[in-house]
């Protein structure tokens, strides 16, 4: 018998995908657009991602990027500038449009008037 528990910390995690753009999603979790953000991504894992980087050089990264490294190597820490997480019972979820969207700014903006 064996009985011991296995932590795959090299193994690539995804975040099981809900029903919402990455926008909707964005809406939901960020009260307040930091003045320095450029944008806004999602990571596989769900991580949401906010930038200061040029939102070109963002919209470049994201259709080059590798899905399971996600933008960090392509962009640099030094443009993020904080993250965060849409959850549902402390399960991480990504939105449909996870791996192509860049939200920017006024896309936030606009969907709140909405």
């Amino acid at each position: 018998m064996n009985n011991q528990i296995v932590i795959d910390l090299d193994g690539e995690y995804a975040a099981p995908m809900i029903d919402a753009s990455l926008l909707n999603l964005v809406n939901k979790v960020v009260c307040d657009w930091p003045e320095e953000v450029t944008c806004a991504t999602q990571e596989i894992d769900g991580e949401i991602l906010l930038w200061s980087a040029n939102i070109e050089d963002v919209r470049k990264a994201r259709v080059s990027a590798c899905k399971n490294a996600g933008l960090m190597p392509e962009i640099g820490i030094k443009y993020q500038v904080d993250s965060t997480y849409y959850e549902i019972s402390e399960q991480a979820y990504v939105a449909t449009d996870w791996d192509t969207a860049v939200v920017s700014k006024a896309d936030f903006q606009a969907n709140l008037i909405q």
